[in-house]
Formats: structure tokens, C-alpha cells, sequence
């Protein structure tokens, strides 16, 4: 059994923790998911050294966007030159196609078709559907399961190609094409009731979490055949998701307005995002072929793989029937509450026993990151209280006749939110992300593991408090506008939350066994969404 001092940290290179969503589900577990990146060498050398020496022949490290295009070149003065010498590396070693089905990817299908499809999903519920609160997270949390199961998607590309021997390339071509589908539906059809809208939502949020998994696994492929090129593989796929994200953040509140095309219009333009999969990909850019007859597993790993499949289909078994029952179950909330009780801790025994005999260190990570999500409340009614929605006789209305519910908030004292303000602050959210990334791996990556557990999750209890301080209107009382506080708010959880997950993921690179690190670091990313989704439906 592989066992590793969590005490110890170390600096090393690593990725990008990505997710969701800004909103109740860490953006951050939605991101790339490859674990080669953070390798030097092969990954059998990596697990068995313990120092933190680099092999002889790893580069010198350095920033992948400003490093010059060749050992001992002349330092560049401009940046331009520097992204220019960065791209001339990557098209010389893997093909523009290649590189620019990486950027579609995540950049548009993925950083733009999530800022998009996110925010039009909470307008729908709420101002198109007339959904209580409490009714609207359960249909973001049902939503919301493709992101949870991430895992599932590479076991099923590993193990079942589709047609011509092909393991990922036509799994991206299906996504696509069920992107388009199910934007195009959600935008022209006249749905009232919540029930087909959810499953379209689900169809939709699919197409948008399982390209990068596939893509995913080509860069891990890559990474392992250019070592030298890891960092600047990954640097391409978190640049494009954070650069278009942000831009898309921007702009889709105008969108969502209903002064604009509205949430059904903005899913329209879901479409076009899911063509930025389908079309590349069914060219052929990916550059996917039939695999060759693989040997035969030492039986360790063998076990390994078993071990970690097993708990990507418990988790993928679990969100779906929690999500289903939360979703669909007309019954006593009770039986509800006690279902998702129980299959969470049955979950979180699960992964502490089946993960312990690959590391303990390994089965401890996985389960916190499940319960830290998990034990965590979430809700809409915040979203809920503040949006405006921009009609006569709406919850911001100053001319409400008599209709009861018009207006109340402005009756409660509640800031109203225009949906530009509102896709701005997620602009924000975005972009302090990266930079808790960017302090966690400046100050915090050679700090003891359990030290960046506690202290990040005490300050991030402290940050959550914020919300409390503006439902009790503490900040009114303090002479604080609504606007510039939900601001602070959105700038200081976001760098909270990253620098206090980051170092999971570094341990996860360190212990995972040789074979399965698409799929393990695919469940990782997986169980903070489930988590969160737990503490949505809480």
C-alpha cells in the first residue's frame, strides 16, 4: 500500500482545480482532468520516488506563455512574441487542428457554453417556470448530475469505442450533436412544465461535461510522449476556459435580459457552442485511432482499476437516484431526506474502504472532498431575493396594482439586481478563481497539506458568513451598498475556495496508481459537484 505524510507539501506543478459553477457547485471541478501534466517522467517513476527532485532531463521550470521557444534563444521583449514562440511549440509538435480543437473545447464549448447555459438556467426555473426557491435548486442540482459523474464518461471511452475502433472522438461527435439538439428545443418549443425542461437541461449540461473528458485523455497521452510540453498542454486548456469564460460572463446578462433574447433565446445560443465540439471533432482534429491490442495488467493493477471504476459507478449510481428522487418524488420530504442521507454516508464508507489499499492518503482526500460539500447547505433563494427580472409586475416592480406578489423586493428593503450586474459579478467570481490558483502556487504549495486544509476551510467558513451578514442587511447597517458588497463577496469565496482545494488534487497526482489517472482524477473532479449538489438539495 502506497502511503504518503500528508503533512508534507511540496511544489510542484499543478492543475487548475475547475468547476461549476460559480454558484453553488465549485466551477472548478469542472475543468481539464488529465493528471500527466504534474508528472515528470513516466508515471510509474513518479509514484515510486519520494523527493521532490525533478529527473535529469525535465526543463527548467518556468511560465509556459513566456518561456522562449527554445532552450538558450534570446529573451523576447513583447509578450505578443512570447504567445507567438508558445503557439509555434504547439503546432509543431501536435498540429494546429489538434491545438485548436483543445481551445474550441474548452474555451467555447466549455467556458462559454457553461456561462451561458448557467445563468439562462436560473432565470428559466425562477421568471419562465415560476419556481419556488427551494424547487429551483432541486432542478439546478438535477441538472447538474452530468458534472457529478465525469468519471463515468472515461471508464465508458476506455472500455467501449464506438464506431471504426474509435475511443473518443465519436463520443464528442454525440455530445455535439445532443447539445444542439437539446438547445434547439429548450429555445423554439413552449415547454410549461418543469418535468421535460429538467431532462433537456440534463441532455444540455451532458454536452457540455463530457468532451473535456475526452479531450482530456489525449493530452494525458500527449504529456506522457512530449514531457517537456505537460505545462504548456495544460496552460492551453485553462487559458481558453478562463479567457472565454470571463468574456462570456460579461456580455450573456445582456443576453438573459428580458429586454434581450431572455433565458429560451440565450439557450439558443447553447447551439452554436455545442457545434464548436461536433463539427471539429467530426473533421477529424482530435486525431484519434484504434488502439492497439494492450498486454497483459500485473494483477496489483488490475485490482487498482477495479477499485476505482467500482467507486466512479457508485458515485454515477448515487447522484442520479438522489437527483431523481429530488427531482421527481412527490412524497413526504422525510423519505427524500432520508434516502440522500443515506446514500451519501454509504457513499463516503465507500470510498474510504475502497480506496484505502491504493492510499490511505488517497481515500481520506476523496472522502473530505465529498463531505465538504456535502455538509454544506446551498440554496437559490439569495438568487431569488436580488435578481430583478425586468417585468411590469415583477419582484423589483415600483407599480404593482394589486398583485400581491409584486414587488416584495423592493417591500423587504432587497437590492434588485439587473441580470448585466449579475453576469459581471460572475465575470469577477472567474477571474479570482484563477488568482487564488495563482497565490496558491506562488505561497502556498510548500505549506504542510493538513495546515491548508484547516486554515483554507476556516476562512472559507468566515467568507460564507457574508451571505449571512447580507440577508441580516449588516452591510446596509454599515453603510455599504448591496451592489459593491455582493462585489466583495464574489472576489474574496472564490480564492478562499481554490487555495483551499488545490492541495487534494496534488496529493491525488502523487499516489494514483499507473493506468487509471483519467478516471481517478475524473472522480475527483466529480465529487465536490456531487457534494455541492448534496448541499443544494439540503
Amino acid at each position: 500500500m502506497q502511503h504518503l505524510d500528508v503533512s508534507a507539501g511540496t511544489r510542484r506543478p499543478v492543475p487548475v482545480a475547475g468547476s461549476s459553477d460559480d454558484e453553488s457547485t465549485p466551477d472548478d471541478a469542472r475543468g481539464p482532468s488529465s493528471l500527466e501534466p504534474l508528472r515528470s517522467g513516466s508515471p510509474d517513476a513518479l509514484v515510486a520516488r519520494g523527493d521532490d527532485d525533478p529527473p535529469d532531463d525535465a526543463p527548467e521550470p518556468g511560465c509556459p506563455l513566456l518561456d522562449d521557444a527554445a532552450p538558450g534563444a534570446p529573451a523576447r521583449r513583447y509578450p505578443w512574441s512570447r504567445l507567438a514562440a508558445y503557439y509555434g511549440r504547439l503546432f509543431n509538435a501536435f498540429g494546429w487542428r489538434y491545438v485548436a480543437l483543445v481551445s474550441l473545447t474548452y474555451g467555447i464549448n466549455q467556458g462559454v457554453g457553461e456561462a451561458l447555459l448557467f445563468t439562462a438556467q436560473k432565470y428559466y426555473f425562477l421568471d419562465d417556470l415560476k419556481l419556488t426557491p427551494a424547487r429551483a435548486s432541486q432542478l439546478d442540482g438535477f441538472a447538474n448530475i452530468p458534472w457529478q459523474i465525469k468519471a463515468v464518461y472515461g471508464m465508458l471511452s476506455d472500455a467501449a469505442p464506438l464506431w471504426g475502433g474509435l475511443h473518443k472522438a465519436p463520443y464528442m461527435i454525440v455530445a455535439g450533436a445532443t447539445g444542439v439538439a437539446a438547445a434547439a428545443a429548450l429555445w423554439l418549443m413552449p415547454i410549461a412544465s418543469w418535468r421535460p425542461a429538467a431532462l433537456l437541461l440534463v441532455l444540455a449540461n451532458w454536452s457540455i461535461a463530457s468532451p473535456d473528458v475526452m479531450v482530456d485523455g489525449t493530452t494525458a497521452e500527449k504529456s506522457r510522449d512530449h514531457p517537456h510540453l505537460a505545462a504548456d498542454l495544460q496552460s492551453l486548456s485553462w487559458g481558453s476556459l478562463y479567457a472565454c469564460a470571463t468574456l462570456a460572463n460579461l456580455g450573456v446578462g445582456y443576453a438573459v435580459a428580458p429586454a434581450g433574447l431572455g433565458a429560451r433565446g440565450t439557450f439558443g445560443l447553447c447551439a452554436v457552442t455545442s457545434l464548436a465540439v461536433l463539427i471539429p471533432a467530426a473533421a477529424g482534429w482530435l486525431g484519434d485511432a484504434p488502439r492497439p491490442p494492450r498486454p497483459a495488467r500485473d494483477p496489483r493493477r488490475n485490482d487498482d482499476r477495479r477499485r476505482v471504476f467500482g467507486c466512479a459507478a457508485a458515485t454515477c449510481m448515487c447522484s442520479v437516484v438522489i437527483g431523481s428522487l429530488e427531482a421527481f418524488y412527490t412524497g413526504p420530504i422525510a423519505v427524500v431526506g432520508s434516502v440522500t442521507a443515506a446514500l451519501g454516508l454509504g457513499l463516503a464508507f465507500l470510498l474510504w474502504h475502497a480506496l484505502k489499499p491504493i492510499s490511505r492518503d488517497l481515500s481520506g482526500a476523496a472522502v473530505y472532498i465529498f463531505l465538504v460539500g456535502a455538509l454544506q447547505p446551498s440554496t437559490e433563494v439569495l438568487f431569488a431575493w436580488y435578481h430583478d427580472d425586468g417585468l411590469k409586475h415583477g419582484n423589483c416592480s415600483r407599480h404593482c396594482d394589486d398583485d400581491d406578489d409584486c414587488g416584495w423586493a423592493h417591500d423587504r428593503d432587497y437590492p434588485c439586481i439587473e441580470a448585466s450586474y449579475y453576469s459581471q459579478m460572475r465575470a469577477v467570481g472567474r477571474f479570482f478563481g484563477l488568482v487564488g490558483v495563482v497565490l496558491y502556487n506562488a505561497y502556498f504549495s510548500d505549506w504542510k497539506y493538513r495546515d491548508v486544509f484547516v486554515g483554507g476551510h476556516c476562512v472559507l467558513f468566515l467568507a460564507n458568513l457574508l451571505d449571512y451578514a447580507w440577508v441580516r442587511r449588516a452591510n446596509v447597517s454599515l453603510g455599504i451598498d448591496d451592489r459593491l458588497f455582493l462585489l466583495g463577496v464574489e472576489m474574496i469565496q472564490p480564492v478562499v475556495a481554490r487555495i483551499a482545494n488545490m492541495p487534494t488534487f496534488v496529493l491525488a497526482a502523487k499516489v494514483c496508481p499507473p493506468d487509471v489517472e483519467a478516471t481517478l482524477f475524473a472522480l475527483l473532479m466529480g465529487l465536490p459537484n456531487f457534494g455541492a449538489g448534496l448541499g443544494v438539495y439540503n
